[in-house]
């Protein structure tokens, strides 16, 4: 893992005060206090599997100073780049007759409307004479920003994770559709005798919607709000271009840098993934945001976050334990495969001795099989797998069965839990 260094208090230092007014100009703030230190630290050695027991007691005196700060400086950086896409769409406000005494006013909304005071003498070229005293608007209010300030505010406006299926879906064969229940109309009994004892993937819908997380978890600006300034793992880039790699970073970072691309649909949009992170252990208050499934009984043994870009790849591997995928956001394509398609499925050896992703493979629960793109050659056997496959759209909540094999892509950028049984 590519761990970046804790930035120092003098590396970190910004034009802001703390209470996110109009900036100093006579000296500049530390933005990283020892309380957001602290936070980074603590974030940290929640990552590398120290016990959250552990670090509850020195979070609770440090969060909310650090949620504070860190507030404040995004208040402040907001302001700050609104205010320089203003004057860069000001200057580039077209006047070819009004000469260069023209005046632009800010409407604080990104338009702008620009105000012509003429010369003493009430001349203007073409337009007959005028007194001393009138204004024109000649300048008509500008429909977009500079290139350059138009991205600058993208980044900082955020926007929502889509709500309707990408165009570019994968088609679907019905014959190997995964069955859809209501959750008003299956109790806990049907679903252990139908679902869990039989070993039968199921997709549940409705059962999320009284979740605060389906209202609020699809702004990314309220994660920058709430919660970033907190260190997170990310993974960036795929294996299939040989670019994947590990880091840390604050959650806006993430947010602004890697989720709004992705949401804007910009072509070079990089893919940066939050995987199975017990966000929830280092964030205790996103637990108001989820309800555990009902139909399991008692309490999940574990519950991970999933927050990631467009074309984030989860390739065919199985869980050890009962499993509720619940989307909150975005769509996501999954194919399954039972445990009895195992010798069909090309399990990966690696040494537990080796790196990393080897260890993992050592566990023997990872395909060698790229799913969509499958090498029939050097795979032959994968031809004769049977599947099931589905496309999981916001508030649906699908159960994958302990030892079942499943692949996962994202369509869009997207957002999901899992709880494990």
């Amino acid at each position: 893992m590519h761990v970046q260094p804790l930035p120092s208090s003098d590396s970190v230092r910004s034009d802001y005060n703390t209470t996110g007014n109009s900036p100093h100009t006579d000296r500049a703030i530390d933005v990283s206090p020892p309380a957001q230190k602290a936070m980074q630290a603590l974030d940290l050695a929640s990552i590398m599997g120290a016990p959250p027991d552990f670090l509850a007691p020195v979070k609770s005196i440090t969060e909310p100073v650090a949620r504070q700060q860190h507030q404040a400086k995004l208040a402040y950086q907001v302001g700050k780049h609104q205010r320089s896409c203003e004057e860069a769409a000001c200057q580039a406000c077209p006047a070819p007759t009004c000469g260069p005494s023209n005046q632009c006013q800010h409407n604080g909304s990104g338009r702008h409307n620009a105000s012509r005071q003429h010369n003493i003498s009430g001349h203007h070229v073409g337009s007959g004479q005028h007194s001393a005293n009138d204004q024109h608007s000649a300048c008509m209010p500008q429909q977009a920003t500079p290139a350059v300030c138009r991205d600058s505010c993208a980044n900082l406006s955020l926007g929502l994770i889509l709500s309707s299926v990408p165009q570019a879906e994968p088609q679907l064969d019905p014959d190997r559709a995964i069955a859809r229940r209501s959750a008003a109309e299956l109790t806990a009994a049907d679903f252990k005798k139908q679902y869990w004892k039989t070993d039968t993937p199921v997709i549940i819908t409705g059962a999320m919607d009284s979740w605060k997380a389906m209202r609020e978890w699809p702004s990314l600006k309220w994660w920058n709000h709430n919660h970033g300034h907190r260190t997170i793992p990310v993974e960036l880039g795929t294996d299939s271009t040989n670019s994947w790699r590990e880091t840390t970073m604050l959650l806006q970072t993430f947010m602004t840098d890697f989720m709004q691309p992705s949401v804007s649909q910009q072509p070079d949009a990089e893919v940066a993934y939050i995987a199975q992170h017990p966000l929830f252990d280092q964030l205790p208050s996103l637990m108001s945001g989820v309800e555990q499934p009902e139909l399991m009984g008692g309490e999940a043994m574990q519950m991970n976050a999933w927050i990631g870009t467009q074309g984030t790849v989860t390739p065919l591997h199985f869980d050890s334990y009962d499993n509720f995928l619940a989307q909150v956001a975005g769509f996501k394509f999954l194919r399954l495969y039972s445990r009895q398609q195992t010798p069909l499925l090309y399990v990966e050896r690696g040494q537990a001795t080796q790196s990393a992703m080897n260890a993992t493979r050592a566990q023997k629960n990872i395909s060698a099989v790229d799913v969509e793109h499958p090498d029939l050659e050097k795979h032959p056997g994968f031809s004769k797998a049977k599947h099931l496959e589905c496309i999981l759209s916001p508030g649906d909540m699908l159960f994958i069965p302990a030892k079942f094999w499943h692949y996962v892509r994202s369509l869009s950028p997207a957002i999901s839990v899992n709880f494990w049984y």
